[in-house]
């Protein structure tokens, strides 16, 4: 059960930060942080990850519920059995961020993006990004990683 709560607080985070962002930094206001190393601004993105789906936006939402429900199902898979924390981890974490970005997408046509990194890679430092997007890099990441550990250790019982 920690894992589903951990889901709906990342959720509640970015729900909120999305709505202080929206109250408190008009489209196209920057102002950078931590001596430039992040950047924030609000940016509505319409046409989702990277601006790949622009112009085939009922491409990418299909794209991204079917990507959405696959986790869910594992996401429920993996509630039910025993150990695997970190595989939990990564799923909640991918659920509970990609359940924010597409609730924000299906109730206001966007998804709002809103810090980026001040690095020296100019393509890099143009991707904006929100805390959900995070949450689905880490949690895929731990995911993949506890997969790793788990085919480990059915290695070392062989």
């Amino acid at each position: 059960m920690i894992f589903l709560g951990l889901a709906a607080a990342l959720f509640a985070a970015d729900y909120f930060v999305k709505k202080f962002m929206d109250a408190h930094f008009p489209q196209g206001t920057r102002r950078e942080i931590l001596g430039g190393k992040i950047i924030l601004q609000n940016l509505h993105n319409p046409h989702g990850v990277l601006g790949l789906f622009k112009g085939r936006e009922e491409l990418g939402e299909a794209l991204s519920f079917g990507a959405l429900l696959s986790v869910c199902w594992d996401f429920i898979r993996l509630l039910f059995s025993k150990g695997r924390k970190l595989e939990k981890l990564g799923v909640g974490m991918a659920f509970g961020g990609g359940c924010s970005n597409l609730y924000e997408r299906e109730t206001k046509g966007y998804v709002t993006d809103y810090f980026s990194f001040g690095v020296k890679n100019q393509k890099l430092k143009k991707i904006v990004f929100n805390l959900s997007d995070l949450f689905i890099f880490l949690g895929a990441f731990f995911y993949l990683a506890g997969q790793v550990l788990s085919l480990c250790r059915e290695e070392k019982k062989r």
